[in-house]
Protein backbone atom coordinates (compact mmCIF):
# COMPACT_ATOMS: atom_id res chain seq x y z
CA UNK A 1 0.00 0.00 0.00
CA UNK A 2 1.22 3.33 -0.79
CA UNK A 3 1.91 5.92 1.97
CA UNK A 4 -1.04 8.55 0.39
CA UNK A 5 -3.59 5.42 2.25
CA UNK A 6 -2.03 5.14 5.08
CA UNK A 7 -3.09 6.73 8.45
CA UNK A 8 -1.03 8.16 11.26
CA UNK A 9 -0.03 5.20 13.89
CA UNK A 10 -1.86 6.15 16.55
CA UNK A 11 -5.24 6.51 15.32
CA UNK A 12 -6.07 3.27 16.47
CA UNK A 13 -4.71 3.59 19.42
CA UNK A 14 -7.02 6.76 20.43
CA UNK A 15 -10.18 4.80 18.95
CA UNK A 16 -9.98 2.19 21.43
CA UNK A 17 -10.82 3.48 24.35
CA UNK A 18 -13.94 4.83 22.17
CA UNK A 19 -14.54 1.27 21.32
CA UNK A 20 -14.64 0.20 24.54
CA UNK A 21 -16.98 2.71 25.81
CA UNK A 22 -19.10 2.03 23.19
CA UNK A 23 -19.35 -1.68 23.70
CA UNK A 24 -19.84 -1.49 27.39
CA UNK A 25 -22.55 1.29 26.72
CA UNK A 26 -24.55 -1.14 24.16
CA UNK A 27 -24.07 -4.28 26.63
CA UNK A 28 -25.54 -1.78 29.31
CA UNK A 29 -28.54 -1.01 27.48
CA UNK A 30 -29.17 -4.33 26.49
CA UNK A 31 -29.10 -5.81 29.57
CA UNK A 32 -32.00 -2.98 30.58
CA UNK A 33 -33.34 -3.40 27.43
CA UNK A 34 -34.01 -7.43 28.65
CA UNK A 35 -35.32 -6.48 31.70
CA UNK A 36 -37.29 -3.67 30.45
CA UNK A 37 -39.04 -6.58 28.09
CA UNK A 38 -39.35 -9.53 31.21
CA UNK A 39 -41.02 -6.78 33.03
CA UNK A 40 -43.93 -6.00 30.59
CA UNK A 41 -44.12 -9.73 29.88
CA UNK A 42 -44.49 -10.13 33.80
CA UNK A 43 -46.93 -7.45 34.08
CA UNK A 44 -49.04 -8.80 30.57
CA UNK A 45 -49.40 -12.17 32.39
CA UNK A 46 -49.90 -11.37 35.77
CA UNK A 47 -52.57 -9.17 34.08
CA UNK A 48 -53.82 -12.30 31.96
CA UNK A 49 -54.18 -14.84 34.77
CA UNK A 50 -56.45 -12.04 36.68
CA UNK A 51 -58.81 -11.88 34.20
CA UNK A 52 -58.77 -15.66 33.71
CA UNK A 53 -59.11 -16.31 37.48
CA UNK A 54 -56.42 -18.15 37.91
CA UNK A 55 -54.94 -17.63 41.06
CA UNK A 56 -52.44 -20.68 41.32
CA UNK A 57 -51.18 -18.77 37.93
CA UNK A 58 -50.62 -15.91 40.15
CA UNK A 59 -49.23 -17.43 42.98
CA UNK A 60 -46.04 -19.46 40.74
CA UNK A 61 -45.12 -16.21 39.36
CA UNK A 62 -44.96 -14.48 41.95
CA UNK A 63 -42.35 -16.64 43.03
CA UNK A 64 -40.47 -17.02 39.80
CA UNK A 65 -40.61 -13.47 39.42
CA UNK A 66 -39.17 -13.20 43.19
CA UNK A 67 -36.26 -11.55 42.62
CA UNK A 68 -37.33 -9.01 39.64
CA UNK A 69 -40.38 -8.14 41.62
CA UNK A 70 -38.17 -6.78 44.65
CA UNK A 71 -35.88 -4.76 41.99
CA UNK A 72 -39.35 -2.72 40.94
CA UNK A 73 -40.61 -2.43 44.62
CA UNK A 74 -38.98 1.16 44.50
CA UNK A 75 -41.98 2.34 41.83
CA UNK A 76 -44.32 3.49 44.56
CA UNK A 77 -47.73 2.63 42.81
CA UNK A 78 -45.70 -1.04 41.20
CA UNK A 79 -45.10 -1.69 45.20
CA UNK A 80 -48.39 -1.04 46.53
CA UNK A 81 -50.34 -3.07 43.62
CA UNK A 82 -47.88 -6.02 43.97
CA UNK A 83 -48.59 -5.87 47.72
CA UNK A 84 -52.59 -5.92 46.91
CA UNK A 85 -51.89 -9.11 44.72
CA UNK A 86 -50.02 -10.68 47.17
CA UNK A 87 -52.98 -10.19 50.07
CA UNK A 88 -55.47 -11.21 47.57
CA UNK A 89 -54.11 -14.28 45.84
CA UNK A 90 -52.61 -15.52 49.32
CA UNK A 91 -56.93 -15.80 50.52
CA UNK A 92 -58.01 -17.15 47.69
CA UNK A 93 -55.55 -19.27 46.35
CA UNK A 94 -56.02 -22.17 49.11
CA UNK A 95 -59.64 -22.71 48.44
CA UNK A 96 -58.91 -23.45 44.89
CA UNK A 97 -57.58 -26.95 46.02
CA UNK A 98 -60.16 -27.43 48.82
CA UNK A 99 -63.19 -26.79 45.93
CA UNK A 100 -61.45 -28.44 42.96
CA UNK A 101 -62.88 -31.96 43.09
CA UNK A 102 -66.45 -30.23 42.49
CA UNK A 103 -65.35 -27.26 40.28
CA UNK A 104 -63.21 -29.55 38.20
CA UNK A 105 -66.30 -31.86 37.51
CA UNK A 106 -68.40 -28.87 37.26
CA UNK A 107 -65.97 -27.12 34.24
CA UNK A 108 -65.26 -30.60 32.69
CA UNK A 109 -69.75 -30.76 32.27
CA UNK A 110 -69.52 -27.59 30.79
CA UNK A 111 -66.96 -27.49 28.47
CA UNK A 112 -67.67 -31.10 27.30
CA UNK A 113 -64.26 -32.25 28.37
CA UNK A 114 -64.10 -36.00 28.19
CA UNK A 115 -64.06 -36.97 32.12
CA UNK A 116 -63.98 -40.37 32.51
CA UNK A 117 -66.73 -40.90 35.53
CA UNK A 118 -64.43 -43.08 37.81
CA UNK A 119 -61.59 -40.58 38.23
CA UNK A 120 -61.02 -39.81 42.23
CA UNK A 121 -58.77 -37.08 43.52
CA UNK A 122 -55.88 -36.23 43.25
CA UNK A 123 -55.90 -38.35 39.92
CA UNK A 124 -58.60 -38.07 36.72
CA UNK A 125 -58.55 -39.73 33.96
CA UNK A 126 -59.99 -38.64 30.11
CA UNK A 127 -60.43 -40.18 27.31
CA UNK A 128 -61.26 -43.48 28.72
CA UNK A 129 -58.07 -43.36 30.14
CA UNK A 130 -56.00 -42.07 27.71
CA UNK A 131 -54.92 -38.39 29.21
CA UNK A 132 -54.60 -39.10 33.16
CA UNK A 133 -54.42 -35.56 35.66
CA UNK A 134 -52.05 -35.89 38.95
CA UNK A 135 -52.57 -33.08 41.70
CA UNK A 136 -49.70 -32.42 43.41
CA UNK A 137 -51.51 -30.12 46.37
CA UNK A 138 -48.04 -29.41 48.33
CA UNK A 139 -46.73 -28.53 45.42
CA UNK A 140 -49.67 -26.33 44.04
CA UNK A 141 -48.76 -28.49 40.39
CA UNK A 142 -50.88 -30.63 38.15
CA UNK A 143 -49.29 -33.04 35.54
CA UNK A 144 -51.13 -34.11 32.86
CA UNK A 145 -49.53 -36.99 30.37
CA UNK A 146 -51.01 -39.59 28.11
CA UNK A 147 -50.22 -43.24 27.49
CA UNK A 148 -47.27 -41.99 25.79
CA UNK A 149 -45.47 -40.16 28.30
CA UNK A 150 -45.67 -36.35 30.06
CA UNK A 151 -47.16 -34.02 28.43
CA UNK A 152 -47.44 -30.79 30.46
CA UNK A 153 -46.82 -29.22 33.98
CA UNK A 154 -48.63 -26.47 35.65
CA UNK A 155 -50.44 -24.74 38.22
CA UNK A 156 -53.56 -26.46 38.63
CA UNK A 157 -56.69 -23.80 38.72
CA UNK A 158 -59.53 -25.61 36.95
CA UNK A 159 -59.50 -23.07 34.02
CA UNK A 160 -55.79 -23.92 33.27
CA UNK A 161 -56.83 -27.63 33.49
CA UNK A 162 -59.60 -27.58 30.71
CA UNK A 163 -57.94 -25.75 28.45
CA UNK A 164 -54.97 -27.90 28.46
CA UNK A 165 -57.16 -30.96 28.43
CA UNK A 166 -59.04 -29.36 25.11
CA UNK A 167 -55.81 -28.64 23.32
CA UNK A 168 -54.37 -32.13 24.21
CA UNK A 169 -57.49 -33.67 23.25
CA UNK A 170 -57.83 -31.84 19.75
CA UNK A 171 -54.15 -32.55 18.93
CA UNK A 172 -54.67 -36.19 19.26
CA UNK A 173 -58.25 -36.78 18.81
CA UNK A 174 -59.34 -34.25 16.80
CA UNK A 175 -57.10 -35.35 13.55
CA UNK A 176 -58.94 -36.59 10.34
CA UNK A 177 -58.32 -40.47 9.91
CA UNK A 178 -57.84 -42.16 6.20
CA UNK A 179 -57.24 -45.97 7.19
CA UNK A 180 -56.35 -47.00 3.49
CA UNK A 181 -53.81 -44.24 4.07
CA UNK A 182 -52.20 -45.20 7.49
CA UNK A 183 -51.88 -48.91 6.36
CA UNK A 184 -50.12 -47.65 3.60
CA UNK A 185 -47.99 -46.04 5.45
CA UNK A 186 -47.49 -48.51 8.38
CA UNK A 187 -46.62 -51.37 5.54
CA UNK A 188 -43.83 -48.81 3.43
CA UNK A 189 -42.34 -48.34 7.01
CA UNK A 190 -42.52 -52.19 7.62
CA UNK A 191 -41.00 -53.21 4.41
CA UNK A 192 -38.25 -50.30 4.95
CA UNK A 193 -37.49 -52.49 8.67
CA UNK A 194 -36.79 -55.92 8.00
CA UNK A 195 -34.93 -55.23 4.89
CA UNK A 196 -32.33 -52.65 6.98
CA UNK A 197 -32.60 -55.40 9.55
CA UNK A 198 -31.79 -58.25 6.65
CA UNK A 199 -35.28 -60.09 7.63
CA UNK A 200 -37.98 -61.69 5.16
CA UNK A 201 -41.09 -59.80 4.62
CA UNK A 202 -43.42 -61.45 6.79
CA UNK A 203 -40.81 -61.20 10.15
CA UNK A 204 -42.32 -59.76 13.53
CA UNK A 205 -40.70 -56.89 14.20
CA UNK A 206 -40.68 -54.60 17.71
CA UNK A 207 -43.48 -51.75 17.23
CA UNK A 208 -41.06 -49.12 18.48
CA UNK A 209 -38.81 -49.73 15.17
CA UNK A 210 -41.40 -48.35 13.32
CA UNK A 211 -42.24 -45.69 15.54
CA UNK A 212 -38.70 -45.16 15.59
CA UNK A 213 -38.41 -44.66 11.85
CA UNK A 214 -41.45 -42.41 11.46
CA UNK A 215 -39.77 -39.98 13.81
CA UNK A 216 -37.05 -39.38 11.82
CA UNK A 217 -38.90 -39.44 8.70
CA UNK A 218 -41.80 -37.83 9.15
CA UNK A 219 -41.93 -34.18 10.72
CA UNK A 220 -43.84 -33.24 13.74
CA UNK A 221 -44.01 -36.88 14.40
CA UNK A 222 -45.91 -37.70 17.49
CA UNK A 223 -46.13 -41.25 18.78
CA UNK A 224 -49.27 -40.58 20.99
CA UNK A 225 -51.08 -39.68 17.58
CA UNK A 226 -49.39 -43.37 15.90
CA UNK A 227 -51.19 -44.57 19.07
CA UNK A 228 -54.57 -43.63 18.08
CA UNK A 229 -54.20 -43.65 14.78
CA UNK A 230 -53.38 -47.33 15.23
CA UNK A 231 -56.11 -48.09 17.14
CA UNK A 232 -58.90 -46.55 14.71
CA UNK A 233 -57.35 -48.91 12.36
CA UNK A 234 -57.66 -52.00 14.54
CA UNK A 235 -61.00 -51.11 15.53
CA UNK A 236 -61.89 -49.74 11.52
CA UNK A 237 -59.50 -51.14 9.56
CA UNK A 238 -59.10 -51.94 6.60
CA UNK A 239 -55.92 -54.47 7.71
CA UNK A 240 -55.00 -55.92 3.81
CA UNK A 241 -52.89 -54.14 1.63
CA UNK A 242 -51.17 -55.97 -1.33
CA UNK A 243 -51.78 -59.94 -0.69
CA UNK A 244 -50.99 -59.54 3.02
CA UNK A 245 -52.66 -58.73 6.42
CA UNK A 246 -51.23 -56.75 9.31
CA UNK A 247 -50.89 -58.91 12.44
CA UNK A 248 -50.25 -57.30 16.13
CA UNK A 249 -48.74 -59.56 18.78
CA UNK A 250 -48.60 -58.80 22.40
CA UNK A 251 -45.77 -58.37 24.90
CA UNK A 252 -45.57 -58.27 28.38
CA UNK A 253 -42.89 -55.16 28.49
CA UNK A 254 -44.84 -52.49 29.07
CA UNK A 255 -42.09 -49.95 27.79
CA UNK A 256 -41.41 -51.13 24.66
CA UNK A 257 -45.22 -52.08 24.16
CA UNK A 258 -48.10 -50.33 23.46
CA UNK A 259 -51.52 -50.10 24.78
CA UNK A 260 -53.91 -49.22 22.24
CA UNK A 261 -56.64 -47.27 23.20
CA UNK A 262 -60.42 -48.61 23.19
CA UNK A 263 -58.76 -51.79 23.46
CA UNK A 264 -56.96 -52.08 26.63
CA UNK A 265 -57.89 -55.69 27.25
CA UNK A 266 -55.90 -57.02 24.37
CA UNK A 267 -53.12 -55.85 26.77
CA UNK A 268 -49.85 -54.65 25.19
CA UNK A 269 -48.79 -55.22 21.26
CA UNK A 270 -45.08 -54.95 20.71
CA UNK A 271 -44.40 -56.74 17.77
CA UNK A 272 -46.01 -55.85 14.12
CA UNK A 273 -45.85 -58.05 11.37
CA UNK A 274 -47.64 -58.42 7.87
CA UNK A 275 -49.01 -62.31 6.68
CA UNK A 276 -49.65 -63.29 3.70
CA UNK A 277 -53.33 -63.56 2.75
Amino acid sequence: MTDEYSFPDNLSELLHPLRVEASQRAQKLGAEADEALRIQKMWEALASFIARGWPLHVLNLLERERRLLNKIRDDSRAASLLDEIYRTVNQIAPRVLQRFPADIEQACAASKVPLDLDSRHPRYTFQRGFFTLEIHEQKFLARLSDLEGQLDEFPPDVGAVVTAIQREDKRVFGRPFDGSRFLKKLRHHYVAVVKKENLPDGASVPLRHITARLGKNEKGFRTDEFLIDLSRLVEKGPLEIDGVRLDLQQTKDTHQGMLLHGLAGRGYVGLITFRKV
